[in-house]
């Protein structure tokens, strides 16, 4: 069952290009290796300015996502390109957490099984 997480983070003041960078060049090709899908990074466009980013990203299972933690090594026998992603996507973390006042997270169920995501756990 496909799920599309929405992740809010309310960042400090002067860190988004940063944190965009870092999740454009460091988390999300970890994360596209593994087979998720990141539909994007998003700002507010109405009702004025905010510190918010939000993320949203699909994946095959609950079990899927949860496999792609930062905090989760790779699986066993993933190639030596999957764990250095890895590796360089877990510390692009830890830096993104450091801009980050607030986060939360909303893990949903689609109920519009037609639309293929094309996410495939890897």
């Amino acid at each position: 069952m496909t799920i599309v997480v929405l992740r809010s983070f309310t960042i400090e003041k002067g860190t988004f290009t940063e944190f965009e960078r870092l999740s454009r060049e460091e988390v999300w090709p970890y994360m596209e290796a593994r087979g998720c899908k990141i539909p994007g990074l998003f700002q507010n466009l109405h009702g004025g300015p905010s510190d918010e980013v939000l993320t949203l990203t699909a994946y095959d299972s609950l079990a899927h996502w949860e496999s792609t933690r930062l905090n989760v090594p790779p699986p066993a026998g993933s190639s030596p390109e999957v764990v250095e992603l890895a590796r360089k996507a877990a510390e692009a973390g830890q830096v993104r957490n450091r801009f980050t006042r607030v986060s939360s997270t909303r893990v949903m169920r689609l109920v519009t099984p037609w639309v293929d995501y094309g996410v495939k756990p890897l």
